[in-house]
Parts: structure tokens; C-alpha cells; sequence
């Protein structure tokens, strides 16, 4: 299967893209997270270690739908999905 991962904010920056493809065995999210730790530096922004789950202030949409699940391996991909990690904005 395909899924299509979006990056913004310092996703993009850590990973120099702004979105990428993946050709996947039948995966969870929690699988894809363990792919993009080994690729990139984003263990720390997005996973908290702790409490082992995603960290609160993460967003991960799925087809335009808000992930609300902190437990990444109870989430199944499936073809074609669409994935995107978002961080709060800020400003002033």
C-alpha cells in the first residue's frame, strides 16, 4: 500500500520536505511513526516517552480527520491515506 505523509512547521524543517510517499506492508500508525523515527529526528517532537503515547501538543490528521487516539497502534493505515503532523501555531 501507499500512504502519502505530510510535513509542517518543524516537521518540514527537521525533515526538509514538505510531504513524501511510503510503500508499506499493512501497517499501523505506530509502525509508521518507528519508520520516520529510524529516517528522522522526530522521536522527541512527537513521541512522549514518559507516558508513552503521542505527545499532546502533536496534531496527526488522517484524511482530514484529527486523530484523538494518543495510542498509535490501535490506528491502521490503509491505501492511499493521507497523513499529516501539525504543531500548534504560536505568535505575537
Amino acid at each position: 500500500m501507499i500512504v502519502e505523509v505530510l510535513y509542517f512547521a518543524e516537521f518540514k524543517d527537521i525533515t526538509g520536505k514538505e510531504k513524501e510517499k511510503f510503500t508499506l506492508s499493512d501497517i499501523t500508525l505506530e509502525g509508521l511513526l518507528s519508520l520516520l523515527f529510524e529516517k528522522y529526528e522526530l522521536k522527541n517532537l512527537i513521541w512522549d516517552e514518559k507516558a508513552k503515547k503521542i505527545h499532546n501538543l502533536v496534531s496527526i490528521i488522517i484524511n482530514n480527520q484529527t486523530v484523538h487516539e494518543k495510542d498509535p497502534s490501535s490506528i491502521d493505515l490503509k491505501d492511499n491515506d493521507t497523513i499529516a503532523f501539525l504543531l500548534p501555531v504560536s505568535g505575537g
